[in-house]
């Protein structure tokens, strides 16, 4: 189980750095340019990975249902959970989503035990707890006004940082103080999760047995394709994608590093999927929570809120996370 775990910790590494550009390029750009951007970025780069494995001919032995399954997966991780990611990090920061979103891996242990015949121990339930609380901790302090006055002091004790994060149009943002709009925020936030919890399940059940990590990657290419084909349609209805492709140089250098991470991000994690359990993975990939705070504090100090409980909620869900990953069968006596 070393590779799918080493698999899964590289895929939470690119996805915290997904989280964190992409907080920096909606200051800029639009989320109709992030959608279109990231979606075509990523679909070139994994039927790139894909045939450079040589994983191309598995595409025509995939049955219709595996087929299907990763379309739905596509569908619903890369166009509905990703915009909902990108509206909830627009709102109120990636650091802020981070704790709401760890509750995916509540929706992949449930499905999984219910689908997939996995068990749930004592060790889980305790996780499960601790993924519940982190986000109770963070909305808890999020109301409070001293932590908004805390949250966006900047180094050196200087003037409030001046960032806007609502409609955010070409250029530069304009002045104005931070404030996270909590209410869309944990919504969008909370339909994300679901979204990113439920689709790793559609994976591990479209995997043909013994086509190893490149089935993994033909399975990313046929989703990546369904989304991207999905969004394309709906950025052409008559008024939705205005002003899709007038984009700023720097949303598009922000986004491109964003659809570079995610597509990366992507290749690990169907690659682990298809050699190791839903609930190995995706709890390990989830320790991506704790990366991405320490990128938006390089990255972007002035567009995120860095409290105390927003520490420790993200430490609790990441102990949470990492009691669903453990293996009982590590206690044991030989």
């Amino acid at each position: 189980m070393i590779l799918p775990a080493i698999l899964a910790f590289l895929a939470a590494v690119t996805f915290a750095a997904n989280n964190a550009t992409l907080r920096r390029g909606v200051v800029h750009g639009t989320l109709a340019q992030a959608m279109a951007v990231t979606l075509l970025l990523g679909l070139a780069l994994i039927w790139i990975a894909l045939a450079a494995c040589g994983g191309l001919p598995l595409l025509g032995v995939f049955p219709a249902r595996s087929v299907a399954l990763f379309a739905a997966a596509g569908l619903l991780h890369f166009a509905f959970g990703r915009y909902c990611n990108y509206r909830a990090t627009r709102a109120m920061g990636a650091v802020l989503v981070g704790p709401v979103q760890q509750t995916s891996v509540l929706v992949t242990l449930v499905l999984a035990i219910a689908l997939l015949g996995e068990t749930l121990t004592p060790l889980h339930a305790a996780g499960i707890l601790l993924i519940l609380a982190a986000p109770m901790l963070a909305v808890k302090n999020a109301n409070g006004p001293a932590w908004l006055a805390w949250a966006r002091r900047p180094r050196g004790g200087g003037p409030v940082a001046a960032v806007a994060i609502t409609a955010p149009g070409q250029g530069a943002a304009p002045a104005g103080a931070f404030r996270p709009q909590l209410a869309e925020g944990y919504f969008f936030a909370s339909l994300s999760a679901l979204a990113f919890g439920a689709s790793p399940i559609l994976v591990r059940e479209g995997m043909i047995e013994g086509s190893g990590m490149a089935g993994g990657l033909a399975g990313a290419a046929v989703a990546y394709s369904a989304a991207t084909l999905a969004v394309a349609g709906y950025l052409a209805l008559p008024g939705r994608g205005r002003g899709a492709l007038a984009i700023s140089r720097p949303a598009l250098g922000w986004y491109a590093m964003t659809g570079l991470m995610a597509a990366a991000s992507q290749v690990f994690v169907y690659m682990a999927l298809a050699i190791a359990p839903a609930s190995l993975v995706v709890p390990i990939q989830r320790t991506s929570i704790v990366m991405r705070v320490g990128l938006a504090k390089l990255l972007n100090p002035e567009l995120e809120s860095f409290d105390g409980r927003i520490v420790l909620a993200t430490v609790a869900s990441l102990a949470g996370a990492v009691a669903l990953s453990v293996d009982p069968d590590w206690f044991r006596a030989p």
